[in-house]
């Protein structure tokens, strides 16, 4: 497929949109920053029949936000998780048509930041962890990913793939945030110690500290890269629709602050 117009590609594959601005409820806390975010949400693990998120634990997955929010309710037709698997089969087959349509949308999403004086960033992963330098065009026989394409705008991420971090030094417009997966305290304590912040959720009240570094709450907002880089980003535990097992290593528990 050719990319054309969103109103064409709208038409081709009967999707709405690949991304949104502040899509979800910690999305939208950043009108409060006077901030426009751009997010995508593709289908998370292998649920489209590609695998999204390499470095997860099963753990992780069991509690993925995937099934939370508005998802957590769509338990009869399902169109959320339908769209999702849509958007990532459409981004793994399709890749050129997918991303073009992206760079449209950011366009489109730009400019409305412009005209009300917001400030813009971008999250390209929500329930995947996909690296930006997959997210690409081809111009003149080279691939050129979005964060080439947009120097000037912050791209965060959040990440359980330990060698992503390569990328901060190599795009200075890339902010990432490594996360505790239930097995990897060793590689966090690695993180914090060459200065990358570390996302831990917690089931209960949020500590002062853990792993001997501040905490802040992550559920504030969402745009990370407001925040120092060694500090211990602390997400409240959401439900899902499947009840989580008390003994989930991913999610701590019952910390007294």
């Amino acid at each position: 497929m050719e990319f054309t117009t969103i109103a064409d590609a709208k038409r081709k594959t009967g999707l709405s949109y690949i991304g949104q601005i502040n899509n979800g409820s910690k999305h939208k806390k950043a009108y409060k920053y006077n901030e426009l975010v751009y997010t995508i949400y593709f289908a998370p693990a292998k649920s489209s029949g590609y695998e999204v998120c390499k470095g997860r634990t099963k753990a992780c997955t069991a509690a993925c936000l995937n099934l939370s929010g508005h998802n957590r309710m769509d338990i009869h037709e399902n169109m959320i998780n339908k769209s999702r698997v849509k958007k990532t089969k459409l981004f793994f087959e399709h890749r050129e048509f997918t991303v073009r349509w992206i760079i449209a949308e950011i366009e489109r999403f730009k400019r409305k930041a412009d005209r009300i004086s917001h400030t813009f960033s971008i999250r390209l992963n929500n329930t995947s962890d996909i690296s930006p330098e997959e997210f690409y065009i081809i111009e003149n026989g080279n691939k050129i990913n979005l964060l080439q394409l947009y120097p000037d705008i912050i791209f965060y991420d959040y990440t359980k793939i330990s060698s992503r971090v390569k990328l901060i030094d190599k795009y200075p417009n890339y902010d990432l945030t490594y996360s505790f997966n239930g097995y990897n305290i060793d590689k966090c304590e690695e993180m914090l110690e060459n200065n990358v912040r570390v996302a831990v959720v917690f089931n209960g009240e949020l500590p002062d500290m853990f792993m001997g570094h501040k905490v802040v709450n992550g559920d504030l907002y969402d745009m990370r890269y407001k925040e120092p880089n060694n500090v211990i980003v602390g997400l409240h535990y959401k439900k899902v629709r499947n009840k989580l097992d008390i003994n989930n290593k991913f999610v701590i528990q019952n910390l007294a602050s």
